[in-house]
């Protein structure tokens, strides 16, 4: 019952703050009540397309979620074995400790030392 109050109020409200949408309904529903159905009939079948085109994309977000997922599995292992070059019951020797290793072969300097001019300055504070 608290329902169908519900649905009479959002209805009145409707009403009240579309009175012009209202009356010209009204008026179609009188004089031309196949031109009426014909444009409920588009309504529903716009909210029905809408309503199967949501669906369809989240199946799809949904697929394509697993695929990637899937992916990132056979990249880094099953359950996080050999994760990142390791594997998951493996510890670093020490807490805290910090190794760096060089990852590429790439060049020192990158750019020629005869590229640039040197600037030679000199800090100064300001004491106002």
């Amino acid at each position: 019952m608290g329902i169908l109050t519900a649905i009479l109020d959002a209805l009145l409200q409707f009403i009240r703050r579309n009175p012009l949408t209202c009356l010209i309904l009204v008026i179609l529903a009188l004089t031309a009540p196949a031109l009426l159905k014909g444009i409920a009939l588009f309504i529903l079948y716009f909210l029905l397309g809408m309503l199967v085109l949501g669906v369809v994309l989240t199946l799809l977000f949904r697929w394509r979620i697993r695929k990637l997922r899937e992916g990132m599995e056979e990249q880094f292992g099953r359950n996080g074995e050999e994760a990142f070059g390791r594997r998951a019951g493996e510890r670093s020797q020490r807490t805290g400790t910090v190794r760096i290793r060089r990852t590429s072969d790439a060049p020192e300097k990158r750019v020629a030392s005869d590229v640039g001019d040197y600037v030679e300055f000199e800090e100064t504070h300001d004491e106002r």
